[in-house]
């Protein structure tokens, strides 16, 4: 495919990128388009399949604005092409040129506008004229599929929102592709935690010793019946583990044994809540987040008995199950059993999922612990 072109070299780093900018018939990019989607088997994918209620004909979707409303897009979408391409310059103006653009048979990646092509494509389904409707388009030569996943996600998440789950999975293959110092270099320590996290619930749901293996629901993962939790849920819980001192410098496979262990002690005393997660809170915002926080306290106690194993952590959180007559919240003065987690008659402490209640929680069931020590 030959394209009349500009051509344009931006530099803001340490190189510089080449973009060349023109406009497409609609038809002739909804043929030649592919996007690389994220699944469980192609986990080098960035991008989330397209929404079906924002391509609905009704009021603030792409497909009736186009067909009914004002039908304008006047920002370009951003696509790459991995293999050759030949750029003719027919003139040069210092700060751009123009020229011929030859792009053979490659295909056009598409890194932004996904939904905007849809509507295209939905809309030339209804009217043949909109197969010459002009699409402005940026398109760049980027050799590797993790350039096209950074563009998506710098485009998408830091110029406006991207499903919180799918950027989890770009931080991680940031991980993979350059390393801790980069991540923290590009988004800081949050960004390191959130990508180390999301490899530590990977090993928790893989790991056939685990309690939670094979139920913890992967972004772009069609639920099952087996499954207790998001993956994006989890990921949040043990990201906000992972500011712990006791745990910094620590592999994540040494972290991911850990947790292992200790979620196969909660099970212990638990497996009601772990056969029906449904009927009790243990296992959803209230009991995870708890249940993380308190870590901390149960390994730490571990490590001073030089017992840093499953039965272990159990004893410690046996403690739990007695009755603290003394504790200051009277919801946490009989045995945290099942019944505590429990969604039709538990305290309203163990069913709520504000900040406030979940400290509190923490809070006290720490002071539990305490008291059946001392008593």
């Amino acid at each position: 495919m030959q394209l009349d072109a500009f051509s344009i070299t931006q530099r803001g780093g340490l190189e510089g990128v080449d973009i060349y900018i023109t406009v497409f018939k609609a038809k002739d990019i909804v043929d030649r388009y592919r996007i690389d989607r994220w699944t469980m088997d192609n986990s080098e994918g960035y991008q989330r399949m397209p929404s079906e209620s924002r391509l609905k004909d009704r009021r603030g979707s792409p497909v009736r604005y186009l067909v009914r409303e004002w039908g304008c897009f006047p920002t370009s979408i951003l696509l790459n092409i991995k293999g050759d391409v030949r750029y003719v310059k027919e003139k040069d103006l210092g700060w751009f040129s123009y020229g011929m653009l030859d792009t053979g048979d490659e295909s056009f990646w598409l890194i932004d506008g996904q939904h905007r092509v849809e509507a295209l494509k939905r809309a030339i389904e209804r009217n043949q004229d909109f197969e010459d409707y002009p699409v402005i388009a940026s398109i760049m030569k980027l050799p590797e599929r993790f350039d096209e996943m950074m563009l998506f996600y710098i485009v998408n998440k830091r110029q406006r929102s991207v499903p919180t789950d799918l950027v989890y999975r770009h931080l991680q293959r940031m991980l993979w592709k350059r390393g801790k110092q980069w991540v923290m270099d590009f988004e800081g320590s949050k960004g390191v935690r959130i990508g180390l996290a999301t490899e530590v619930v990977d090993i928790l749901n893989q790991s056939p010793q685990s309690p939670w293996h094979g139920r913890i629901q992967i972004v772009g993962e069609r639920r099952h019946e087996n499954h207790i939790v998001s993956d994006s849920h989890l990921i949040r819980s043990v990201s906000n583990l992972l500011r712990e001192n006791i745990l910094k410098g620590m592999p994540v496979s040494d972290i991911a044994r850990l947790l292992i262990d200790y979620w196969n002690a909660v099970y212990q005393l638990y497996p009601e809540c772990f056969t029906d997660p449904q009927a009790y809170t243990l296992l959803g915002t209230p009991g995870i987040q708890a249940m993380h926080m308190l870590f901390p306290l149960i390994y730490s106690k571990c490590i001073q008995e030089n017992r840093v194993e499953e039965i272990a952590m159990e004893t410690h959180l046996e403690k739990l199950m007695g009755k603290t007559p003394g504790h200051t919240m009277p919801e946490l003065q009989g045995p945290v059993d099942s019944g505590f987690w429990s969604k039709t008659h538990g305290p309203l402490i163990a069913l709520s999922t504000g900040r406030q209640s979940r400290e509190a929680l923490y809070e006290g069931l720490v002071e539990k612990i305490r008291l059946t020590e001392e008593g």
